[in-house]
């Protein structure tokens, strides 16, 4: 009888490992960045402007391991809406880099792009672009 119920236990644990295992796959591999526009990318997907053609621009380091250094600074704001916006809509791009970060990058871009300032600039919540790059 120990035998019978030692099959099922083992099975048991066995496909908990594997279930675990292949979700911390499936997470490093989706959110692992490897080029310095999927860093644009990746913080304009978290970033959700009031209006469509909003402007900010960033600017930005990050460590190797993805971690921001320092406080980034907003650079340029402009709102299609009234000049008031844009004290909200620059507060609206600080908490979605807080809400977004660390990103995850390969080890070459983590190596290529720690400790340098990246200026990044997005318009609306689908396009973001590197203005000045390593």
């Amino acid at each position: 009888m120990r035998c019978r119920e030692a099959v099922p236990r083992l099975a048991s644990v066995w496909g908990l490992a594997l279930t675990l295992g292949a979700s911390a796959q499936a997470v490093e591999e989706q959110a692992l960045l490897t080029r310095v526009q999927d860093i644009a990318m990746k913080l304009g997907s978290c970033w959700r402007p009031p209006h469509s053609d909003d402007q900010v621009t960033v600017r930005i380091s990050f460590t190797r391991e993805g971690e921001i250094i320092g406080k980034p600074k907003i650079a340029f704001v402009r709102s299609s809406g009234a000049l008031v916006d844009d004290a909200s809509l620059a507060d609206s791009m600080m908490a979605a880099i807080r809400d977004c970060t660390p990103l995850h990058f390969s080890a070459r871009l983590g190596s290529a792009i720690a400790g340098r300032v990246l200026a990044i600039r997005f318009i609306g919540p689908r396009q973001a672009t590197i203005i000045d790059q390593p």
